[in-house]
């Protein structure tokens, strides 16, 4: 059986047990199987995915500093992470994203190497500071930059010690976090259901109670569901992808699928807003704020990472290493 697995959420379904839905699983399994744990609990998916890989590993990592015995450290906040410290730029060529180690990680006051676990943090290399370098006026990067409670939303942060994905392995990336969005948006949907089904006096005729409103909700996500299994079926594993129609198809669904599942997030949140000081209100809230790590990897994932069947150009230029090891 193959290490590069996924740590599959207790009660997955039968063929999605641990060790069945990793890089090298067919991707219909992997939908099925992410899908599964993004719908029994979005943030315990999304924290057992970290867990497992470092999707991060193919990005150029830049080098923590330590000044006094002190290197960099986060600290949680409200929707993500503040990243504080230095950290020398990655050698070679300039990339999109980079990623920052912290080995120390700071949570509610306490201090610990690789608290909480997540020690990895991705941003734009445009956030980073830069100094104009003399003549030329291009930008350059400091020697060493510094950062100072720098915000990282959270889907933006991993875990350097889980299995390194190599970008062979973006196929599974998209659709694991894809999956898991899909899942997460449908639990949002059930807590929708839940709501009492008043209509506010103030609506309009055509206005849906929350339980048709999630209906509705829930079948958009089954179409788009159904159809990106449908363009995955058949495709080899990860990496291994040699038919420009197959993958056409497969790049065009996993693409849509994205702005669908936010869709679906955002709307379902609106119409719980009157009901959101009930239990079941708050109930949908938290729901939703456990999917928004889910959705903002795979945002970057599906608009960030190379184009199937681009992996050679992009390799050329970035190089296959796995620069960040566990």
């Amino acid at each position: 059986m193959s290490k590069r697995t996924w740590d599959a959420t207790a009660g997955a379904p039968g063929d999605c047990l641990p060790g069945l839905a990793g890089p090298d699983a067919g991707l219909p399994r992997v939908l099925a199987c992410f899908e599964h744990a993004g719908h029994q609990d979005p943030t315990a998916a999304w924290d057992a995915f970290t867990r497992t890989w470092n999707w991060a590993a193919p990005l150029a990592a830049a080098l923590p500093v330590t000044v006094g015995g002190a290197g960099p450290v986060a600290r949680a906040v409200p929707g993500g992470f503040a990243l504080s410290g230095l950290w020398r730029p990655p050698t070679g060529d300039r990339t999109d994203w980079v990623a920052l180690p912290v080995p120390t990680v700071r949570r509610q006051g306490r201090t610990g190497v690789g608290e909480d676990g997540r020690d990895l943090f991705v941003l734009p290399e445009r956030a980073l500071p830069r100094a104009r370098s003399g003549g030329s006026g291009e930008l350059e990067h400091t020697a060493a930059f510094e950062l100072t409670d720098a915000f990282v939303a959270a889907g933006l942060a991993t875990r350097a010690a889980g299995t390194a994905l190599r970008v062979e392995d973006t196929l599974f990336l998209r659709t694991a976090v894809t999956a898991m969005a899909l899942g997460a948006a449908r639990r949002v949907t059930d807590a929708l259901a839940r709501l009492a089904p008043d209509v506010p006096a103030d609506a309009g005729p055509a206005a849906l109670s929350p339980p048709d409103s999630a209906v509705e909700l829930a079948a958009v996500l089954h179409d788009e569901r159904t159809a990106l299994a449908a363009a995955l079926r058949g495709l080899p594993e990860s990496g291994q992808v040699d038919s420009s129609a197959a993958e056409e198809s497969a790049v065009t669904h996993l693409t849509r699928v994205g702005p669908t599942v936010r869709h679906v997030v955002v709307a379902a949140y609106e119409r719980a807003l009157p009901s959101a000081g009930h239990h079941e209100g708050q109930s949908l809230v938290r729901t939703v704020e456990g999917t928004s790590p889910i959705l903002q990897c795979m945002r970057f994932a599906v608009e960030t990472l190379p184009p199937l069947g681009k992996t050679t150009t992009w390799k050329a230029q970035h190089g296959d290493e796995r620069r960040i090891s566990g």
